[in-house]
């Protein structure tokens, strides 16, 4: 899928989370390496870092549901933008856990068909064991509930956070190839009954 344009693939991720689940956190980590113990919540809504895997060069832009995007109009317009989404919650952290079904699974439902989307589900904070009200388990079956990947992160120590990117880009090409397949079996469809009407 080479072209004209400086990088081979790109991936367009929607993330969503209540607040203090450490949105933030992950995408500074994986742009910059960097990790802030202060809760400080990201003011800009769009991240880019271009990525060498496997000889291709990936592009991903992250678009981060502020509060302004959440209620706002724009809300509708970031779920569009979005290719892949990243649902993320805290382990130390219930409400956020509940949220992903009962309010951010929900509002991108209503604005398209997610289920056709590639989805990863997150549980971050993996570095605060002894916190942790929300069991691995819990994750995996809230994951299959909804279809999606599910993966546990830290944004602290890092854990899982480049391959947490790695699969998102994984899961796209999957996503497009499958698309890919489904066209082309519906135009040898068409064609099929476009010789049967002839005959």
């Amino acid at each position: 899928m080479k072209n004209n344009k400086s990088f081979d693939y790109e991936v367009k991720i929607g993330l969503f989370g209540s607040g203090g689940v450490g949105r933030s956190s992950i995408i500074l980590k994986f742009t910059e390496n960097k990790f802030n113990e202060e809760y400080s919540p990201l003011i800009d809504e769009q991240f880019s870092k271009i990525f060498n895997f496997n000889n291709e060069k990936i592009t991903f832009l992250i678009f981060n549901s502020t509060p302004r995007e959440e209620y706002g109009d724009y809300f509708p317009e970031l779920c569009k933008q979005s290719n892949i989404f990243f649902l993320v919650y805290s382990i130390t952290d219930k409400y956020s856990f509940n949220q992903i079904l009962n309010y951010h699974y929900k509002r991108i439902k209503n604005i398209l068909n997610v289920e056709d989307y590639p989805k990863i589900l997150i549980g971050n904070k993996n570095d605060l064991t002894m916190k942790r009200v929300i069991k691995t388990k819990e994750g995996k079956e809230l994951a299959k509930k909804i279809n999606c990947k599910f993966i546990e992160t830290s944004a602290k120590t890092g854990e899982n956070i480049n391959q947490l990117f790695y699969e998102s880009f994984n899961l796209k090409i999957q996503n497009q190839n499958q698309n890919q397949n489904q066209n082309q079996n519906q135009n040898q469809m068409k064609k099929k009954k476009g010789k049967c009407l002839l005959m």
